[in-house]
């Protein structure tokens, strides 16, 4: 039976959730936890939907750093204490590599925005373990989307932080969407539409292109700019044809008149 979570979750005190521990030497972090980013394809397509939706979006701000499957530290000193959103988003830090996300050396600012695709294998965490550690660590909303749609009730839900743990999002209607909820953190409308997830930006007022419409602006644009050439080199043709032809035309005026004279 699907999981219907409509209830606040309750957390855990912040502070004892990202208190440094001590450590006699230098630590080690992995980048790596050796577990696949997804159970199945699904999942992994969501993920990765999801992933290069938010991008090429963010691509244009120089303060926002978005990771797919990032190992996520939030203790100091403790390379065991660890989690791994699906998709992650910090608002106000740069974008650019990282071999994981240690919270104490960005600023200790932890992500605005994750997001978690359940299956079948990860739902039962997502639900009653997760939350209470993203409250824990200050993560400001935390989302959860089936692709399935057999497994979470409703299959898109988002949670806010509060003083007493994560509350639900509130739906908002928006004509075919089966689900639309407004995402302060993102500045943008989270829907499913009956087939997908989709982004729509509040600033640009209009969808985020995902990954195959993205690559079909890009054969569009491509396609365009080789009709343009065409186009040019077909004007530049026919302006060095008229130019032989009006020379030509000179030089038979020109032998005209001297006939002309010669007679």
């Amino acid at each position: 039976m699907p999981l219907d979570r409509r209830k606040v979750h309750k957390s855990p005190p912040r502070p004892s959730a990202i208190e440094p521990v001590s450590s006699t030497g230098e630590v080690d972090y992995p980048s790596y936890d050796g577990l696949p980013m997804a159970d199945n394809t699904d999942q992994a397509e969501a993920i990765v939907f999801a992933s290069q939706t938010l991008l090429p979006h963010f691509s244009w701000h120089d303060d926002v750093f978005v990771a797919t499957n990032l190992l996520l530290y939030y203790r100091e000193g403790d390379n065991k204490t660890r989690i791994t959103p699906d998709v992650m988003v910090a608002v106000g830090r740069p974008p650019g590599y990282r071999g994981s996300y240690k919270i104490w050396e960005e600023g200790h600012h932890p992500p605005d925005w994750v997001l978690e695709v359940a299956s079948e294998n990860t739902v039962e965490v997502d639900v009653n373990e997760k939350p209470s550690t993203y409250a824990g660590i200050g993560v400001r909303e935390y989302w959860q989307y089936d692709p399935s749609g057999g497994l979470l009730n409703p299959r898109l839900q988002g949670r806010r932080l509060t003083g007493l743990g994560y509350e639900e999002l509130p739906r908002v209607r928006v004509a075919g969407a089966e689900i639309a909820i407004y995402s302060e953190a993102l500045s943008m409308r989270l829907e499913f539409d009956g087939k997908q997830l989709r982004f729509w930006d509040s600033v640009g007022e209009e969808y985020l292109l995902n990954p195959q419409e993205l690559e079909q602006a890009r054969r569009e644009a491509e396609r365009a700019l080789r009709d343009a050439q065409q186009a040019r080199q077909k004007a530049e043709r026919a302006w060095r044809e008229a130019a032989q032809a009006r020379a030509e035309a000179e030089c038979r005026a020109e032998a005209a008149e001297r006939r002309v004279q010669e007679l």
